[in-house]
């Protein structure tokens, strides 16, 4: 099975060769198409006017990856997985795997995060996505523990029948030996990570990044299995027609 790798940060990333090298080794027939510079935040974004239609890829080498094609793409990884499903790099593939993220993607704050971003893209365009993420801490990036449920997920991902899935991996940044377990979780309310804003009084801000307020991890939800050591798996559902209870009768011009 052909599988698309890609990430929001960019070719430069460390990640994403390791997802990469992940999935090569598993015994899958890979394509690496990501973005050329690090699209961070960017969602499921696919960039302005797309260039007026020219889209630029550019291919790069990996002898740690053997003969696997791999490109960096001048946008964001959401036009990464379009282009490779309009057959930009061959045949489309039924499997699109984003990341490793280097910070978690977990709670609602996920929406807006260029790995999730790639995944939801990759099931409205015929594939299977899988976002995978790890946490940032003072210690050195333990890649190996988050990719290392990716070969089973694609697995149990191929025998869905009927639809396209998400799932979100967010992993703690320890050693997989040290890793309590695996838990299905639910979404937290806030995320990890919250921000501060700083008025500079000229109409600009300067914004910094903090961690989320422990009180607000509720057991049960992506935050919270991480915080407790354990690598969270939690299936996304992406935009749907839902019956509504609002009150949409007469509208009107």
């Amino acid at each position: 099975m052909r599988v698309l790798i890609t990430n929001d940060d960019g070719v430069g990333s460390e990640g994403l060769w390791a997802l990469a090298k992940r999935v090569v080794d598993a015994g899958y027939e890979a394509v690496v198409a990501a973005p050329t510079t690090d699209m961070t935040g960017m969602g499921a974004a696919i960039g302005g006017d797309l260039h007026g239609g020219e889209l630029q890829a550019q291919r790069i080498v990996r002898e740690d990856l053997g003969d696997t094609p791999c490109w960096a793409v001048d946008g964001p990884p959401a036009l990464c997985v379009i282009m490779t499903q309009l057959g930009a790099f061959g045949d489309p593939v039924p499997m699109v795997v984003s990341g490793v993220n280097p910070g978690l993607n977990c709670g609602r704050s996920a929406l807006h995060s260029g790995t999730v971003g790639a995944a939801l893209t990759a099931a409205n365009n015929g594939a299977h996505g899988i976002a995978v993420s790890l946490d940032v801490t003072d210690a050195t990036m333990e890649w190996g523990t988050a990719v290392h449920l990716v070969p089973e997920m694609i697995e149990r991902l191929r025998l869905i029948e009927k639809g396209r899935r998400v799932v979100n991996i967010n992993a703690p940044n320890i050693s997989l030996t040290e890793v309590v377990g695996v838990q299905i979780t639910g979404l937290a309310k806030w995320g990890d990570a919250a921000g501060t804003l700083q008025s500079s009084g000229d109409g600009s801000w300067s914004f910094e990044r903090q961690p989320g307020d422990p009180k607000r991890r509720i057991a049960g939800t992506d935050n919270a299995a991480v915080r407790e050591g354990s690598i969270s798996v939690s299936e996304l559902v992406g935009l749907k027609v839902q019956t509504s209870d609002l009150d949409l009768t007469d509208l009107a011009l």
